[in-house]
């Protein structure tokens, strides 16, 4: 049977939302996509992103609601590279609707049974869906989270410091919100994100495939030299292949197959430490949050099974 999901995402900047939502076409008889809704920089521009890439898809069914432009309280904005803009593929685009992405979370919530929510951009929409309807969490089947950095995560030989994981960090009070409402939970971390990556030889793969596979193969090259910039200029060492991390997609195939991923059922609890949000394990089940945690990943067999798929685009 089919999943109903939702997927929330700041698609635009970082190529792997674009390859998540590429994953999750190519798989419709797994993932029943119900809607997108979209934060960012330029939440509107995130929008328009999506919508042009669900078309080529072959999925301009599908609504899209745009929603928050920076977090709930702090000043900062989300991230933004420039290259954004160049993300938006010509021609027909599935319905942006003036809706909000909060009202938009809600109302599917209502629509659809065992509606589950894909959540790969900080948790800022989903926090006002909350403060619309508090009852959110007792009425879908559960949230599946990019995001928690829970043991380890290494880029290299390079141990990431606390606050690596941007979806979670970059607004805090909506992720203490959100990963505290009672959601039914699943983290997909940095600790395995960070562990599995798009090769340059995927991306010659897309490239030769189908419009929305060559879609998503120049999207990668826009955001490969600014990974290679961010990532090695906070230390990490990047193998030269390493075109993409698979953050978001390992996000989506957790829900296709959990086959290539450790899952542990473990206690968090969520909190913000010295103004760095963190997700803590905690070895005493009363004290934090029931989730279930990606703790390890076959990287090679996870990569190529997303590369396969994106390449029937």
């Amino acid at each position: 049977m089919s999943r109903s999901i939702l997927l929330d995402t700041d698609i635009g900047s970082d190529v792997d939302d674009a390859l998540a939502l590429g994953l999750i076409l190519a798989h419709p008889r797994a993932l029943d996509l119900v809607a997108v809704t979209t934060l960012g920089g330029d939440a509107h521009l995130a929008a328009r992103i999506a919508a042009s890439l669900l078309a080529l898809g072959g999925r301009a069914d599908v609504e899209v609601a745009a929603g928050a432009s920076g977090p709930l309280l702090r000043a900062h904005g989300f991230n933004a590279f420039g290259h954004e803009e160049k993300c938006i593929v010509p021609g027909a685009a599935a319905p942006i609707v003036d809706e909000g992405a909060a009202e938009r979370i809600v109302r599917a919530s209502h629509e659809v049974r065992d509606l589950e929510l894909v959540l790969v951009g900080p948790m800022t929409n989903a926090a006002n869906a909350l403060a619309l309807d508090p009852g959110l969490p007792s009425r879908v089947a559960g949230i599946t989270v990019m995001g928690g950095h829970v043991r380890a995560a290494h880029i290299g030989d390079f141990e990431c410091p606390w606050g690596i994981d941007y979806n979670l960090c970059i607004d805090p009070e909506a992720s203490m919100a959100v990963l505290g409402a009672g959601f039914r939970t699943t983290l997909i971390t940095a600790d395995v994100t960070l562990a599995t990556w798009l090769r340059s030889a995927d991306v010659e793969q897309l490239a030769a495939s189908g419009p929305l596979a060559r879609a998503l193969a120049l999207q990668v090259g826009l955001w490969a030299p600014l990974q290679r910039a961010i990532f090695t200029g906070m230390g990490g060492t990047l193998a030269d292949d390493n075109v993409s991390f698979l953050h978001d997609p390992l996000t989506v195939l957790a829900l296709i197959d959990e086959a290539e991923l450790v899952m542990e059922d473990l206690t968090i609890v969520p909190t913000i430490q010295g103004g760095v949000f963190r997700t803590i394990e905690s070895p005493d089940a009363r004290l934090g949050s029931p989730m279930r945690v990606a703790t390890a990943v076959n990287a090679g067999a996870a990569s190529r099974r997303i590369a396969n798929a994106l390449a029937t685009l």
